[in-house]
């Protein structure tokens, strides 16, 4: 079953390596990727345009080792470009960016589609963030299987959307995110 995350950065998980944190985030992945047999891609998206490879790598760094390959790619600027992440050993590169074109975070998660899931293989979709302006569009997502998103901020505001999890801020409440989507999961596994 493959699964695919695009999850935001800024003031979504980039707490872990600030505060030096991170297991209930670590332990939430490990049951995901257990879940899904390992056939699991994490994309890190942002709007800023901003360099995050320094960032990323720090994250890296700070991951449990098996879960560090989970780390396909950064789309930055929305969905300007994408940069892939290749796996040798314990050690990876960044790739030349790949132009996108896009404008927007749907934008980068649309285009980007075309290149790491062309065939349509994923049986999951999962979109983090924090920000329900850009963020929150995601949930948009042209995808031909199961999507949620997960709000990690500004819960009070924003709207009952189905499969949308507003949860509380940084890692902590995206853990505790997907630890509720690991439960569905394990529920429409035991009722096949």
């Amino acid at each position: 079953m493959k699964t695919i995350i695009y999850i935001d950065f800024n003031n979504t998980i980039e707490d872990i390596y600030l505060k030096r944190r991170g297991y209930k985030y670590f332990n939430a992945i490990s049951r995901l990727a257990n879940l899904c047999q390992d056939n699991l891609e994490i994309y890190v998206i942002t709007k800023a345009n901003v360099t995050l490879e320094d960032d990323v790598t720090n994250f890296l760094f700070m991951c449990p080792n098996y879960q560090r390959v989970f780390y396909k790619g950064i789309i930055k600027n929305g969905g300007e470009e994408l940069t892939l992440i290749e796996h040798n050993g314990e050690k990876f590169t960044f790739s030349k960016p790949i132009s996108l074109g896009g404008k927007t975070k749907l934008d980068g998660v649309e285009l980007s589609r075309k290149i790491i899931d062309k065939d349509n293989s994923a049986s999951l979709y999962l979109f983090i963030g924090d920000d329900k302006d850009n963020d929150l569009p995601m949930i948009k997502a042209n995808v031909k299987c199961k999507k949620y998103m997960i709000l990690a901020n500004n819960r009070r505001f924003i709207p009952n959307i189905e499969n949308v999890i507003k949860t509380t801020k940084h890692s902590y409440g995206v853990a505790t995110a997907i630890q509720k989507v690991c439960e569905e999961m394990e529920e429409k596994n035991e009722k096949q």
